[in-house]
């Protein structure tokens, strides 16, 4: 008995191994849980990380879930002990205590455990679980409901001890109680139960209705990883940069890295332009009535013409959709934040009015703080005020700058980066409070910096979720390369 219980344990504190979260971090050096649908797992890796490191979480996860078995087999415990550690290994899947009960489903460790416990039964099963899974779609639902039986069948002719029959709905079962407590509080804020067909069985495609919720505009100065703003159903419209004479659209088209090596190795000096109002009024006609009502979020009107754009494209459309436009009195990442409130209100089925009033509340825990690498680019703008002494000194310091509810202050400034970081850092940690933040790290052509700190935010501020992304060309344009910084939603919940 003794012996069962440290194997179960064992089994747990192996299976919180999160060999996603690993193997993400040495091969894209950011978290897979901010990345994608923020799942610790496989498919998750696969397509925000690549199909190599993928295969490498597949078959770790999988052997997290045979090692046990193997184990409580070579001590000649029952069969029954085996069972029990394949589910401990699985919680610990879906709920490790090395990386804040933050994993994934489970889904590749219970399949190694099966495979352990009666692998010729499940290997004959799963060409059947694979052909009914991909002629629906991707359905794991109807695909379990298929195979299942069948493996229970197979196990039960080979007359293997109860529990090792049954396995299969042990796993099945355990899977689910560890996914309700992510999907209930998703699924009960959806205004269109049918949703939750769809993603249970892929293959079911409703006759859509028309959406009683608005849509959410907001600009690419947001600089929203491309994963969350499709998520969160953010409508992304492209601002313009004007480079060499050229109009490019800042959809993400550009080439990041060429372009950040240009604006250090050379004197160039690029333009923005905001989007003019008939690519907001494109955007919103594109809708074709799935939306009850249209809100544009925009940065502040002082720092870009963004917001005029956008309220004269709300009065072209006045007599045929209600269009409100909204300045958000900050910008980047923060504005980004701004626009998943207002999105996932309306996902929750708030009015127009209601997710505006609840923006404008926002305005107070919503900001921006970040670290300038270099002077220049932001003179050259002439857009901040607030350093001014600074580059009329002439002097060669690091500022560290907050945006909230309109305002850009100059927080203070270090003679070396590292310094001006860890006053950013200490700024955070004196003024954010610990847990139910959103935090979202930001960097111009430094990702590894952006990474750095988002581990140390993490330990320091726990936050429910936590983000990396790339300022785009547009916000470079001004801001310069090696900028780094912090966005937060402060009271998130």
């Amino acid at each position: 008995m003794m012996q069962c219980m440290l194997v179960l344990i064992f089994s747990y504190l192996l299976g919180s191994i999160s060999s996603a979260v690993l193997i993400t971090r040495l091969w894209k050096k950011t978290d897979i849980r901010s990345l994608g649908d923020g799942n610790a797992g496989t498919a998750n890796v696969a397509r925000s990380v690549g199909i190599v490191p993928a295969a490498f979480v597949a078959l770790l996860d999988i052997a997290k879930g045979g090692i046990p078995v193997m184990i409580a087999r070579a001590l000649f415990l029952n069969e029954g002990c085996a069972v029990f550690c394949v589910v401990a290994a699985a919680v610990g899947h879906n709920y490790p205590i090395y990386f804040r009960f933050k994993g994934g489903r489970g889904l590749a460790t219970s399949l190694g455990g099966l495979v352990a416990l009666t692998p010729a039964s499940t290997l004959i099963t799963l060409p059947v679980y694979g052909l009914v899974y991909f002629a629906t779609l991707g359905s794991g639902i109807l695909a379990t409901l298929v195979a299942f039986p069948l493996l229970i069948y197979l196990n039960y002719l080979r007359e293997l001890h109860p529990l090792v029959i049954w396995s299969p709905v042990i796993l099945a079962f355990t899977t689910a109680v560890c996914a309700m407590p992510r999907l209930l509080p998703r699924w009960l804020k959806l205004r269109d139960k049918r949703e939750i067909l769809v993603e249970l069985f892929p293959a079911y495609s409703p006759r859509p209705l028309r959406s009683t919720a608005p849509a959410i505009f907001t600009d690419s100065i947001a600089s929203l990883p491309d994963e969350l703003a499709k998520r969160e159903g953010i409508h992304i419209v492209p601002m313009s940069l004007i480079l060499d004479g050229q109009a490019l659209p800042d959809d993400g088209s550009i080439d990041r890295r060429a372009y950040y090596q240009a604006l250090r190795t050379t004197n160039t000096h690029p333009t923005t332009a905001a989007p003019a109002p008939g690519e907001f009024l494109n955007r919103i006609q594109a809708m074709d009535g799935k939306a009850s009502a249209a809100l544009i979020l925009t940065p502040p009107a002082d720092l870009t013409q963004c917001y005029n754009s956008a309220r004269l494209a709300a009065e072209q459309l006045a007599d045929r959709l209600k269009v409100e436009v909204i300045d958000c009195g900050v910008a980047g990442p923060a504005q980004g934040l701004m626009a998943i409130l207002a999105a996932r209100l309306a996902r929750q089925g708030a009015s127009l009015d209601k997710i505006k009033n609840a923006v404008a509340e926002a305005r107070q825990q919503i900001g921006m703080i970040g670290v300038l690498d270099t002077l220049s680019f932001i003179e050259h703008s002439g857009r901040v005020s607030a350093i001014r002494p600074l580059v009329n000194a002439a002097l060669r310091v690091y500022p560290v700058l907050t945006l909230r509810e309109g305002q850009i202050h100059l927080e203070g400034m270090e003679r070396t980066r590292r310094k001006a970081i860890e006053r950013m850092l200490n700024w955070l940690e004196k003024n954010l409070q610990s847990g139910g933040s959103v935090l979202i790290c930001f960097h111009a052509d430094d990702s590894g910096c952006a990474e750095q700190i988002a581990q140390t935010l993490r330990e320091k501020l726990r936050p429910t979720e936590l983000y990396i992304t790339e300022m785009t060309p547009v916000i470079g344009a001004h801001a310069g390369p090696g900028l780094v910084g912090v966005a937060w939603w402060q009271a998130a919940s």
